[in-house]
């Protein structure tokens, strides 16, 4: 019987090893973070410190800054919402075929055009329209801009993602392709530049993009979208979802969306 239990017990410590069983029961702090091991690519210098190191734990920590595309109560000022019953246009007042759509505090869309709509019933046949100038070359058409800081004084991942189309557009053959850049940025001596960026092909399938980089605590993060134009046509691009996540604040939203 005493052979038996050994073996017994000798089984169950090889099962919970292989599980990942933890190595300690001491209770883990009640901060509102997820631990996540750090990729290469996002580790500074590569990963650990030394050669054969493992990577230092990714702090995801924060919330999701994500703007308000289809919310006519809080469209930035200067836009107006028309109703025509199940749905309506979103527009500059003015009657200005495209503009910016600011929600102050970094957060805004370039570029949005008149052809954009909002239906109160189905999210999909909601649609915000941009109109990109005549130019060869990538124009930015969206950005998120918030401040990442964290209670342990750590470096945290934050993360950007967009969904989006390029749509079949006359005179253009369709189907259409083209190309984004997305990147999460830091502000360095005044000046915002690149942490991380993802080049992706997109065609008239409505699709979400993602990237995600390291930032140090106490530090401005912004995500910015940008597509590419043409220098014989004004490229349309229709978005649906510009979202942030690990950053803190500062999002306004033209005080709907608090903070800043």
């Amino acid at each position: 019987m005493k052979t038996f239990i050994q073996s017994l017990c000798t089984l169950l410590f090889l099962g919970a090893a292989a599980c990942g069983a933890p190595a300690s029961t001491e209770p883990s702090a009640s901060l509102d973070t997820t631990e996540q091991q750090a990729r290469c690519e996002t580790c500074p210098g590569g990963g650990g410190g030394g050669e054969g190191d493992p990577p230092p734990p990714i702090i995801v920590h924060g919330y999701e800054i994500d703007l308000p595309l289809f919310k006519p109560a809080l469209l930035p000022a200067g836009w107006c919402f028309y109703d025509i019953g199940g749905g309506g246009h979103i527009s500059l007042c003015n009657g200005t075929g495209k503009g910016t759509m600011d929600w102050r505090g970094g957060n805004a869309v370039f570029h949005a055009s008149s052809d954009s709509w909002y239906d109160d019933s189905t999210f999909y046949y909601s649609r915000l329209m941009t109109k990109l100038p005549l130019t060869d070359g990538f124009v930015p058409i969206a950005q998120a801009l918030g401040y990442y800081t964290h209670p342990e004084n750590v470096p945290g991942l934050v993360r950007g993602s967009v969904e989006l189309i390029v749509p079949n557009q006359w005179p253009l053959p369709g189907p259409l392709t083209s190309e984004i850049i997305i990147a999460v940025q830091v502000k360095e001596n005044g000046v915002w530049v690149d942490k991380a960026t993802s080049r992706n092909s997109i065609t008239n399938l409505r699709q979400m993009h993602e990237v995600q980089a390291l930032v140090q605590h106490n530090q401005e993060v912004r995500f910015e979208v940008r597509a590419k134009g043409r220098a014989d046509h004004e490229m349309y691009y229709t978005l649906w979802k510009v979202r942030m996540f690990g950053a803190q604040c500062y999002p306004d939203f033209a005080n709907g969306g608090a903070c800043l």
